[in-house]
């Protein structure tokens, strides 16, 4: 039973920390990063900018009414275990072990800073 309690209390810390993370992350890192690793399917603003007929083609991320009713757990996830993380495409490929907790909050970040219209 105390392993049980240790272990809610573990958890419910790990979430707090992880909220406070994603929370403070910084959007100028974030758009770095972005820039680097994310703007070959997103495109440079987000707004999914390949016309090649890149397919599935990705998610509009300036569009209010989509990414601002995202909880930054969802983009958490989608970033660590990519597309199939959350029952997506499996072309948005993986980032859990190339990307730090602070890095991954800082992409946060800068992808809210972009929902526009």
């Amino acid at each position: 039973m105390r392993n049980l309690c240790r272990a809610v209390v573990v958890a419910a810390l790990c979430g707090s920390f992880l909220k406070s993370a994603l929370a403070e992350g910084d959007p100028v890192r974030g758009n770095e990063l972005f820039q680097q690793y994310c703007q070959g399917c997103h495109g440079p603003d987000g707004r999914g900018g390949r016309k090649d007929g890149f397919m599935p083609r990705p998610q509009n991320l300036t569009k209010k009414g989509y990414i601002d009713q995202l909880p930054d757990e969802y983009l958490f996830t989608v970033i660590t275990k990519g597309g199939e993380g959350v029952n997506k495409s499996g072309y948005m490929p993986a980032f859990g072990k190339k990307f730090s907790e602070d890095d991954i909050g800082n992409l946060i970040a800068f992808i809210r800073s972009l929902a526009r219209y």
